[in-house]
Formats: structure tokens, C-alpha cells, sequence
């Protein structure tokens, strides 16, 4: 396989959750920020709370990068 069909080198898939540190400079922002709009219940992508800390959806971070808009904030 290519690059373009498998991201990783090793085969394995990327992980479908994100931490703040890793979402904010996609959404030019800080974790700060991320994670107080994920507590308000006003964050702009799909967000859980998993082992205690803020996740963020990798599919609905990018659809909200891409514009495409069908991403629900939770």
C-alpha cells in the first residue's frame, strides 16, 4: 500500500479521538479554550469525555476543517 491509502507506516489506524493539545492549532485556538467551550456545551465539533479528559471526534474535526458543516457539537 501507498501512502495515500494507508497514512501510518505501520499499519495501524489513526486514532479517532484527539486531545485538546492536539485539536487546537487545527482550529487556531488554544486547549484552553477547547476545553472550556467543551465543558459549556458550546464546542464546535463532536466532544466526550473519555477517561476523565476531553476527546474531540478526528472525523468531525476535520469536516469542520473542510467547511463541510455536518459536524454536531455535543
Amino acid at each position: 500500500m501507498n501512502d495515500a491509502t494507508n497514512p501510518n507506516p505501520n499499519g495501524q489506524r489513526p486514532n479517532p479521538w484527539l486531545d485538546a493539545e492536539e485539536v487546537a492549532p487545527l482550529l487556531c485556538t488554544t486547549a484552553h479554550t477547547l476545553r472550556r467551550l467543551a465543558r459549556e456545551g458550546s464546542c464546535p465539533v463532536v466532544v466526550r469525555r473519555i477517561g476523565g479528559r476531553w476527546r474531540f471526534s478526528r472525523r468531525s474535526v476535520e469536516q469542520f476543517i473542510d467547511g463541510d458543516g455536518t459536524a454536531e457539537a455535543s
